[in-house]
């Protein structure tokens, strides 16, 4: 996305199915985090700070279980935009640094998701904008989404993939050296449901 100047990287079922990547891990978690690295994602251990705007109620629901631990990590800097953050408080009694959404992409004013983008303090953007049709939640999601591409900050616009991040960094799977490298036979070698070889 970053040669697509402009272009949503949001994306949709057809494309997402498109760019799929395949590793081998001992568990679904190691799988799913070096197919996560192999595309240049960077895990937020530089400033161990993260973004949440989440669009509908459902997906913030969806979702809780992996915000309250996140925040039991105590070790993660939490942003979100003002309704993600409301809906955490009320139901959770969760305080998180409040950034207000963007009306363009000039509106990056102190105290703005731009701004603390375009500054470079958020490492991982969790930005979920599924089942929204408001016009202003869509255009202040894209300006955040684009903003995470064109300064180089990780993204994520899938409940479901935001959900498995949390899970390996909960594992520790953040910490350098946390894979080690293994020759392919000692994977076929992990017992599995389906298939076998002979």
């Amino acid at each position: 996305f970053t040669r697509l100047r402009g272009a949503d990287p949001n994306l949709g079922v057809e494309m997402a199915s498109t760019g799929e990547v395949a590793c081998f891990g001992e568990d679904q978690h190691e799988a799913f985090l070096k197919a996560m690295l192999s595309t240049a994602f960077k895990l937020p251990t530089k400033n161990y700070s993260i973004m949440i705007s989440i669009a509908t109620d459902e997906k913030r629901f969806e979702f809780s279980e992996s915000l309250l631990a996140l925040v039991k990590m105590n070790k993660y800097k939490l942003y979100a935009t003002p309704g993600t953050a409301q809906y955490y408080k009320d139901r959770h009694n969760v305080e998180m640094i409040v950034v207000q959404k963007p009306g363009d992409e000039n509106d990056d004013g102190q105290g703005t998701a731009l701004y603390e983008i375009k500054g470079g303090k958020i490492d991982l953007v969790i930005n979920i904008s599924d089942g929204t049709i408001r016009k202003d939640e869509i255009t202040s999601g894209y300006l955040i989404r684009r903003a995470s591409v064109d300064f180089g900050t990780s993204l994520v616009t899938n409940v479901k993939c935001a959900i498995e991040l949390v899970q390996c960094l909960e594992r520790g799977m953040d910490k350098p050296n946390a894979f080690v490298p293994r020759h392919i036979d000692e994977y076929y070698a992990i017992p599995s449901i389906g298939w076998t070889l002979k």
